[in-house]
């Protein structure tokens, strides 16, 4: 069941929707100002429901504020590009220098998690289809591009997002979503006692600024070692240079068994020991981008709750960062032969 309310008004004067999907206990809100996951009320192990997911009440909260993106579809280029610029087909594109001479999230300002994008609903299948447009070099990159993201909750409860982009031509896209999670409930404080694991052989390994250099470092015999479930904080401050970069856990993992040609896999399993909630993403992308907020800080934010550093984490499902400049990554180009698709299933339970 879906149902549509009024979520106020964007800067540009274009009404905005909040679209509610709700299936086997679970309930999902989405709105299409930045293709935004708005709150995921999921129950514990007694049964009462709490909303998952960091945010804000008002449409306000993330157009003027949202420094964190909270539940945001980033898109085109997600994370980091070294030099703010890329080369497709022998022609450099520059793209917003907003970190140093870097690029961060495409632009913070004007990307796509800043803009109204179409909505329609599809009854039948439980799904919030939105779709949003970007002119050739428009936000740095070429092509008449169409962003697409599909919201759907399925019988049995499971979230699930596809994105997609097509494009007249040869261009590139990363798209993510970059919701938090806190499996006590977004207003519960810390995430770091809650118990993670990842299917991560090998992470991303960044430069002095946060950059990927193009190294995949195996994960054993680091704080990186997801592989066996642990508290997410056991680790955050290790004595480790990448650990100190980030100020924690900010980097991409190689998901492993990534095919080419996508295929749902299992990249993440969390648990909250106090409430009895559990999380299972699966994702097609290579990778995964693990953020602890270690830069997070709101206050008045949902339910005038004050977030601190580590109240929620962040996963990311993309293609490695800065990849169009490391040709030994897997690569995201695409075009009208080629176009880009990118699922994230998430599936709630209790233990």
């Amino acid at each position: 069941m879906i149902t549509v309310t009024p979520f106020g008004t964007a800067p540009d004067g274009t009404e905005v929707s909040r679209f509610t999907i709700e299936a086997n206990g679970i309930t999902v809100r989405v709105m299409n100002f930045g293709a935004t996951v708005l709150g995921i009320d999921v129950p514990d192990a007694d049964g009462a429901l709490a909303d998952v997911v960091l945010g804000y009440d008002t449409l306000d909260g993330y157009t003027a504020l949202n420094p964190s993106c909270y539940g945001a579809t980033i898109a085109p280029s997600a994370n980091r590009i070294g030099g703010a610029k890329l080369t497709i087909d022998g022609v450099e594109w520059k793209l917003l220098a907003n970190e140093g001479e870097n690029n961060l999230h495409t632009d913070l300002e004007h990307a796509l998690h800043k803009r109204v994008w179409d909505a329609e609903v599809d009854e039948a299948h439980d799904t919030v289809h939105m779709t949003a447009h970007l002119a050739h070099g428009e936000l740095g990159l070429p092509g008449e591009r169409t962003f697409i993201a599909e919201f759907s909750v399925a019988a049995d409860g499971t979230f699930r997002i596809r994105y997609a982009c097509e494009s007249d031509r040869r261009t590139f896209a990363n798209m993510t979503n970059h919701t938090y999670f806190n499996l006590a409930g977004h207003n519960a404080g810390s995430s770091l006692d809650q118990v993670v694991s990842l299917n991560a052989s090998q992470f991303v390994v960044l430069d002095e600024h946060s950059v990927s250099t193009g190294e995949l470092r195996d994960v054993a015999g680091t704080p990186f070692d997801f592989r066996t479930p642990k508290p997410l904080g056991r680790d955050i401050a290790a004595d480790d240079e990448q650990i100190a970069i980030a100020h924690g856990f900010d980097h991409c993992f190689c998901i492993d068994d990534f095919w080419p040609a996508g295929h749902l896999r299992p990249a993440l399993h969390a648990e909250d020991p106090a409430s009895g909630r559990v999380l299972d993403i699966r994702i097609t992308a290579p990778g995964a981008h693990l953020y602890t907020g270690n830069f997070v800080g709101d206050e008045h934010a949902k339910d005038d709750a004050t977030y601190h550093v580590n109240d929620g984490f962040a996963f990311e499902p993309e293609y490695y960062p800065n990849t169009p400049n490391i040709p030994s990554f897997p690569q995201c180009f695409c075009g009208p032969d080629h176009p880009y698709e990118s699922i994230i299933e998430y599936r709630f339970s209790t233990i």
